[in-house]
């Protein structure tokens, strides 16, 4: 009998996205190397200019047909492969010139060299911040109970309480589309500081709902948080400064779901509106395996 065996890659060519801000990484790569951006970028172009969505003249009618819809599905496919081969260039350019910050292992003393800044790359193990699952869930279940038919559908009382409670998860988070996706981030390693990020929804790739287990981050570090200074994981006042008031707000807020969070099985505090440094606030750049 043969012993069963793994037989690991030797390289990591394939890289399956979970989100990739290519825009950003565009315009870092114009800076240093506008040949091979333009070289790679001029394949959207040819599918534009390929004889795609021209009109068909027919006794001076123009006529748009189905090419239209076939150059809209070739441009979407130029599109998707040229925000990877852009990154492959990008990733490459910055190991290369040995620009990209590496953790090698993590701790609590990890951040003593980091700079705001910094490019950074590492593994970790990412999700949801807590006060984000539970509004995400908050939001499902009230859609729920004032669905007639609906397994968790109630009435009188009971709905009335929910409907408030929505109403002040609305006031507080807005519509379900404008909630931020703020993602906590636990390098791999020994116990150290957390990394906390916020994801937009336009660089997406994989489904917010399947966030889970290990993956690679590569970001620019925005802030480095020092030990006693926190940072919300979500904002009521976008127009001002962080202050002792929002923040105090925020927890006031959450203290009223905290009941509610039992019923799904979660555990929150008030505590969990903030991220509390040492931490390092990333602006994410790419995420895969």
């Amino acid at each position: 009998m043969v012993n069963a065996r793994y037989r690991k890659p030797e390289n990591r060519v394939h890289r399956g996205f979970y989100y990739l801000d290519d825009e950003t990484v565009i315009n870092s790569l114009s800076a240093v190397e506008a040949g091979k951006v333009d070289e790679v970028l001029a394949k959207i172009n040819t599918a534009r200019e390929g004889g795609f969505g021209g009109g068909i003249g027919i006794q001076g009618a123009k006529v748009e047909g189905a090419k239209k819809s076939t150059s809209e599905f070739a441009e979407e496919m130029v599109r998707t492969r040229t925000r990877f081969s852009v990154f492959e260039i990008w990733y490459t350019n910055l190991v290369n010139a040995k620009a990209l910050g590496v953790f090698e292992g993590w701790d609590e003393g990890i951040l003593s060299d980091v700079q705001p800044g910094d490019t950074v790359e590492f593994k970790a193990h990412l999700g949801l911040a807590p006060l984000q699952t539970i509004f995400r869930m908050f939001s499902w279940y009230a859609k729920q109970a004032r669905t007639q038919g609906s397994l968790f559908a109630l009435k009188g009382d009971e709905l009335k309480e929910v409907k408030e409670s929505e109403r002040v998860y609305r006031a507080l988070a807005g519509d379900d589309e404008d909630l931020e996706s703020v993602v906590l981030a636990k390098p791999s390693g020994d116990e150290g500081p957390p990394v906390a990020m916020q994801l937009a929804d336009r660089w997406m790739i994989g489904e917010l709902g399947h966030l889970s287990g290990e993956y690679t981050v590569v970001g620019q570090v925005d802030q480095v948080l020092k030990d006693g200074e926190q940072y919300p994981t979500l904002r009521i006042m976008h127009a001002a400064p962080v202050t002792v008031v929002e923040l105090e707000a925020l927890r006031e807020i959450l203290g009223n779901f905290v009941e509610p969070a039992k019923q799904f099985g979660l555990s929150i505090s008030p505590e969990d509106v903030t991220v509390s440094g040492p931490a390092i606030w990333l602006t994410p750049i790419a995420i895969f395996r």
